[in-house]
């Protein structure tokens, strides 16, 4: 426990000193998968937060939200990144595991964390004219997550950024692609039990005949 308390004060750290960061959590051992799991975690939990409790002046959802939708697409789109990278840099020669992508990828949501949940808060105490300020909150954590992943990547990878920045863009392209591929085998799944029970209904009713 005291070891994760740790890596967890030592991700703010990186968050604003990211090179050294995400250097020192691959070579000298100051992050783990553990505590990367903890942050995507904290992340998903940040945001049904926000779902719930942001203030209706600043989109706060119906009472008919699903939590469940937001964990798996969280999910999602976490794993789907990691997998979509780890092929790309695999393939361009890259230095990160498959570990390595989950544990910078995860750092790089920290600022994310801290400032969606600042939004919540604010998001119940502004008034409709403040909304600059709040959607200001909601870009820095965008940019901010941005620069720390494509950091994460340049370091953990050993790339320049120009490769840095075509990984990324085919890292997006390969997400696009596995959401595709996992539709296409939910949608034939469903043909396929569709046309089994239909298979099996028919031979009960011949039966009964």
């Amino acid at each position: 426990m005291k070891q994760t308390w740790k890596e967890l004060k030592y991700s703010l750290y990186v968050t604003v000193h990211p090179f050294k960061g995400f250097w020192d959590i691959k070579y000298e051992k100051e992050g783990s998968l553990k505590t990367a799991m903890i942050l995507l975690a904290a992340t998903i939990v940040v945001q049904i937060i926000s779902n719930l409790k942001t203030g209706y002046l600043f989109g706060g959802v119906s009472i008919n939200y699903n939590f469940l939708r937001t964990v798996a697409s969280s999910l999602f789109l976490f794993f789907s990144w990691c997998l979509a990278n780890w092929c790309l840099t695999c393939l361009s020669d890259g230095k990160g595991t498959f570990k390595d992508i989950m544990m910078f990828t995860a750092y790089s949501l920290v600022p994310y964390i801290i400032l969606q949940f600042i939004m919540v808060i604010v998001s119940n105490i502004f008034i409709l004219r403040e909304q600059t300020f709040y959607d200001m909150l909601g870009s820095l954590s965008i940019v901010w997550v941005a620069f720390l992943l494509v950091t994460g990547m340049l370091t953990t990878h050993h790339f320049t950024l120009s490769r840095t920045l075509v990984v990324l863009a085919f890292t997006i392209v390969g997400m696009i692609v596995i959401a595709l591929l996992i539709i296409l085998v939910f949608t034939m799944f469903q043909q396929v039990v569709g046309f089994v029970a239909t298979v099996i209904d028919e031979a009960v009713q011949r039966v009964s005949y």
